[in-house]
């Protein structure tokens, strides 16, 4: 079945290869080189494990093509599945990546640092073949959205709950979770001793109470932050990038946490002009400065500068 349909995908796709852009880009990068790349990204110590179902160069194709259409998790998974050249470009692969994998894979050459060595690769033979950056470039910014996780009150605990050892302990002993110094009437029976052990005691229980908060189970991303753009909240990181105007491929990135304001991050290169949205006024540039002028309190723009 599986040979039919990729007949016919071929077939179908013999129609618009004039076209394609892509199917030109394809010869020029030598994919099959960041194979041993990828060796260590994947283990086989396990029956159960073992190296993925779908084709490394599969992944990082993948990859290519969303960066390349500025495509999200979920829409990248549609569009692999509804564009023919999006399946050529990938050589008709069995399996089609979905969003869930190609999160999964992205953050896993992230947390290696594989990611920036890949993309540098790729436009090392991009420029080989005379693909260059002239005209100028385009940068800007967009949310990596994260789980939040569960936020609010906590719920009361229930009379069937277990008892936390810790909170058993101190039962046994006498003492509660609550802070020992909110009864003035049993500080003053207390000895410098014993109020010095009382001070040790509740700092250690802080302390834990922030490393349970910190390092517990809990879905919400570590390292997002939460931030607030045009009345609506975000939570996660965001992506900078700067890419062509001419030819649509991201040149640079770089992650950063969600609430880092854009004007914060530079990625312009020397010698060519940096279009950037009105969020940018006043950032700094490293060349010809073409960011979009921004009104202020009792200086509207002029005809000319809105135009």
């Amino acid at each position: 079945m599986n040979d039919i349909v990729e007949y016919g995908l071929r077939e179908a796709y013999k129609s618009m290869k004039s076209m394609d852009k892509l199917a030109q880009i394809d010869p020029m990068i030598e994919w099959e080189s960041l194979r041993p790349l990828m060796k260590d990204l994947y283990r086989n110590d396990t029956i159960k494990g073992g190296r993925p179902d779908i084709d490394e160069i599969v992944m990082i194709k993948t990859l290519f093509l969303q960066s390349m259409y500025n495509l999200p998790d979920e829409s990248m998974e549609k569009e692999l599945y509804n564009r023919i050249d999006f399946r050529n470009f990938l050589h008709y692969p069995e399996i089609i990546p979905d969003s869930r994998t190609i999160w999964l894979f992205r953050e896993r050459l992230s947390s290696t640092g594989k990611d920036k060595i890949i993309w540098k690769h790729i436009w090392k033979n991009l420029e080989d073949h005379g693909i260059i950056i002239k005209k100028g470039t385009v940068q800007d910014a967009t949310f990596i959205e994260s789980d939040p996780g569960k936020h609010g009150r906590k719920k009361p605990p229930s009379p069937l709950d277990p008892v936390p050892p810790e909170t058993a302990k101190d039962v046994k002993e006498g003492t509660s979770m609550k802070d020992e110094s909110a009864s003035a009437a049993t500080l003053k029976k207390m000895t410098k001793e014993e109020k010095r052990q009382s001070r040790i005691r509740n700092a250690e229980r802080k302390r834990m109470r922030r490393e349970e908060r910190r390092y517990g189970k809990t879905r919400r991303s570590k390292d997002g932050t939460w931030t607030k753009k045009n009345n609506a909240s975000h939570f996660g990181n965001k992506l900078h990038t700067v890419q062509g105007t001419y030819l649509p491929l991201i040149r640079e990135f770089v992650v950063t946490t969600a609430s880092l304001h854009d004007s914060q991050v530079d990625l312009s290169i020397p010698g060519i002009p940096c279009y950037k949205d009105k969020g940018y006024a006043g950032a700094y540039c490293k060349d010809t400065n073409a960011t979009m002028d921004k009104a202020s309190r009792e200086h509207p723009l002029t005809i000319e500068k809105i135009r």
